[in-house]
């Protein structure tokens, strides 16, 4: 008997949702790779949908446990992980927020911090069986005016069972909007007020007992120098802020890990108003320092130039170590290179005349001097706006006719470094820590390389002597 097509296309949908309800039946108990992951009462943030690349990883990542902790802190979560295996231990405090995107940059600290640690001590394993690993991250929270939540995250992290590195991070936030706050927004929006800060910061770390005797100064003023991200490890408590700092961060023998606390009501004029203090200080961080006698000074001096490029890292440098200079220029030097002759003047240094050609004035009429120091005077004007306010005859050659001519000092100097002699980097330091003494008057180039590259270990010197770096004109008025 023939098959009616009605029943052809009934048997047919109903393969189809058989088909359908077991696939979905597959799908929720879990046996599909594709599921979506759940959220134990024990998990620290909420998980999203995983792909199967994510899964598979996931699936290869050790298996761990997480405890919910006690906090005192409104809108805070704190989760204690630990790894079921203890091959590679780890105990990690997880702080979650009621905001998404801190809890993300958190998260991705964390997962960053533990994957590293653990690729580190496998590899430590392989070359040496018996090394004991384990990472601690450990979590301080503060609050500040009823508003403002600081984290502070320490990592200790150990791979031979010996040495531990220890390091800082922070986050600092605003918990009634979740607004994360940077040194920037901190400090008024206003480079200023960070420079006030650094200088600040610079100094103080420098006279604190158990640290400056330790101190690698080349590490210390990149670590402390004006840039916002200099200044991102922070937290405020107590009224105060303190900033961390990592150890070894500035320090050859590691020292423990330093901060730097520093009272609100002290740095209250540079503070953004939202973040002042009620406290009032009579002393704040703009009240002027008062010096009783000018400690030790030297005055660096630099000649020839400018050049075009061993000038400006000259400057860099100088400005690295807060260090004043004077540069005596010569007037086809400045016509050549205009704007490094600008820049000198721009970063406080102190500009003067060395004549036009470089000439021996002793050989010359007094008009052929006027010619070459006056158009050097013409020229440095035009170049920065200003005339130069000291001059240095070329080969140190003068008489009684090149100083009545001069209409500003006449100044030569105490130490010759013979750097144009030489041309050595490592000569430079030397003869100055030989015949160094308080108000000399340092004669150095900057159109040799060497001497660009010789000077970070005299302006450390230096300042390890306690020598302050100024202007030839400071040290002149200073013996009047």
């Amino acid at each position: 008997m023939k098959r009616q097509p009605w029943l052809d296309v009934l048997l047919l949908s109903s393969i189809f949702m058989l088909t359908v309800l077991i696939g979905m039946f597959i799908f929720i108990s879990g046996d599909s790779k594709y599921q979506l992951s759940t959220v134990s009462a024990s998990s620290p943030v909420q998980q999203t949908e995983k792909t199967a690349t994510e899964a598979e990883k996931a699936e290869k990542t050790a298996s761990e446990s997480a405890v919910e902790l006690p906090s005192d802190f409104e809108g805070i979560q704190l989760f204690k992980e630990t790894p079921d295996d203890q091959t590679n231990p780890y105990t990690i405090i997880h702080p979650t927020t009621k905001y998404n995107k801190l809890n993300q940059e958190i998260s991705q600290y964390i997962e960053k911090t533990k994957q590293h640690y653990l690729s580190r001590a496998e590899q430590k394993k392989k070359e040496n069986p018996l090394a004991k690993s384990n990472l601690k991250i450990q979590v301080k929270i503060s609050k500040y005016k009823q508003t403002y939540y600081s984290i502070v995250f320490t990592k200790k992290e150990t791979l031979d069972g010996k040495n531990t590195d220890e390091t800082f991070n922070t986050i600092v936030f605003n918990n009634k909007t979740g607004q994360k706050i940077i040194p920037w927004y901190l400090f008024n929006q206003d480079a200023a007020n960070l420079d006030k800060l650094s200088k600040y910061v610079r100094q103080k770390m420098l006279e604190q007992k158990g640290y400056k005797e330790h101190i690698n100064l080349s590490k210390w003023n990149k670590a402390s120098y004006p840039y916002w991200e200099r200044y991102n490890r922070f937290a405020i408590e107590n009224d105060a802020l303190v900033l961390y700092y990592n150890k070894g961060e500035f320090s050859n023998t590691k020292i423990g890990s330093p901060s730097l606390s520093i009272p609100l009501a002290f740095i209250n004029p540079i503070l953004a108003p939202e973040f002042r203090t009620e406290t009032k200080s009579e002393i704040t961080i703009l009240t002027p320092i008062q010096k009783e006698k000018p400690g030790k000074r030297v005055a660096l001096t630099f000649d020839d130039g400018p050049h075009r490029t061993i000038t400006n890292e000259i400057l860099n440098m100088l400005d690295k170590y807060d260090a004043k200079a004077t540069f005596f220029m010569v007037g086809k030097q400045v016509e050549e290179n205009t704007t490094v002759a600008k820049d000198v003047l721009a970063r406080g240094h102190e500009v003067g005349n060395h004549t036009w050609n470089h000439a021996k004035l002793t050989k010359l009429t007094s008009k052929s001097i006027l010619s070459e120091v006056n158009s050097t005077n013409n020229m440095i004007f035009k170049a920065t706006g200003q005339y130069p306010t000291v001059f240095r005859p070329p080969y140190g050659a003068k008489n009684k006719q090149v100083t009545e001519l001069m209409k500003v000092p006449v100044v030569l100097w105490t130490i010759d470094t013979l750097d144009w002699k030489y041309r050595d980097s490592s000569k430079l330091l030397p003869m100055i820590q030989k015949n160094i003494r308080n108000n000399d008057i340092i004669l150095m180039h900057d159109i040799h390389q060497s001497t660009a590259d010789g000077l970070e270990s005299v302006l450390i010197y230096l300042q390890k002597q306690g020598y302050e770096c100024v202007t030839v004109s400071e040290i002149i008025n200073s013996q009047k």
